[in-house]
């Protein structure tokens, strides 16, 4: 058994690691390129561009629409509150904060369940 000394070891196993340009491009090909040494995808391929904007822009309408609704439910649903509640009630300052929360809040679910929608139409 021959002994070989460190440097000759470390000079031999620079040249066995090293590869040409060629042989790395063959390597880095679009099967490979976004994988780890399992196969696994470590990170999204490139998705479809012919989408582009339209998430934004379906999700800007979203909430457009969101507020549109709380807003039409405050100028024109509450005022016929007054037939259900009390006078007293509905001219009092506590009547006009829980108006602005339950418009607040079906504007949200607006939002809410459109998002959820859109999220099952996109897949």
């Amino acid at each position: 058994m021959i002994k070989v000394n460190q440097r000759e070891q470390q000079r031999k196993f620079a040249e066995r690691s090293n590869i040409n340009n060629s042989t790395f491009d063959a390597m880095n090909t679009n099967q490979t390129r976004y994988s780890n040494g399992q196969g696994k995808n470590v990170l999204p391929t490139e998705r479809d561009q012919s989408r582009g904007l339209g998430g934004y822009v379906s999700t800007g309408v979203l909430y457009f629409t969101g507020v549109v609704v709380a807003i039409v439910l405050f100028i024109y649903v509450i005022p016929y509150v007054e037939l259900i509640v009390s006078p007293t009630f509905y001219k009092g300052s506590l009547f006009l904060l829980c108006a602005l929360l339950f418009c607040m809040l079906m504007g949200y679910l607006w939002v809410y369940i459109g998002s959820k929608v859109m999220k099952k139409s996109r897949r």
